[in-house]
């Protein structure tokens, strides 16, 4: 008995032609990984900028609520300098950028110092979707509020806390 050539070559063809078929579906959800991967990896990034963006805002208030008018402490009264406030926390912002892109501004009025930050960071696998960067915000106040350090003695005096609070 012999096998004819021409009917063993169709079912060997048949095989090879179905033996491609699984890598455009493999592709594609290769593809769907990538994306889930590069969101989920680059999401939790973003979330930890907010953090950032927001702990910086918040010490840069707090370094600004700090700055006391030395001559109306002389006098026994608790109170910002803005000029001086308003340099301690912009000294702050420009200390705190390091691997990425920052920018802030600081408003005092009265007691309260504002403060906003931008952050720009670099994303990690997003960037091969064409979003090659993440921007996140942050804006914190800190007010100065005065306190009695005389005590209970007498003898009054000027002093101040700086309480901050993020968003």
């Amino acid at each position: 008995m012999s096998i004819h050539p021409s009917t063993a070559t169709p079912a060997l063809n048949d095989r090879e032609r179905g033996g491609g078929a699984v890598s455009v579906p493999v592709a594609v959800l290769l593809l769907a990984l990538l994306a889930v991967a590069g969101l989920a990896v680059d999401g939790a990034r973003k979330a930890q900028h907010i953090a950032t963006a927001d702990a910086i805002a918040e010490e840069a208030a707090r370094a600004g609520a700090q700055a006391i008018d030395p001559a109306a402490a002389t006098q026994g009264i608790a109170r910002l300098d803005p000029a001086t406030a308003r340099a301690a926390a912009q000294h702050y912002l420009d200390t705190a950028a390091t691997d990425r892109t920052l920018a802030g501004t600081v408003t005092v009025a009265g007691d309260r110092v504002h403060v906003e930050v931008t952050l720009t960071a670099p994303t990690v696998l997003l960037g091969l979707a064409g979003i090659d960067t993440v921007t996140t915000t942050g804006s914190a106040d800190a007010a100065l509020i005065p306190t009695d350090l005389g005590g209970a003695g007498g003898g009054g005096g000027a002093g101040g806390d700086a309480v901050g609070g993020g968003r």
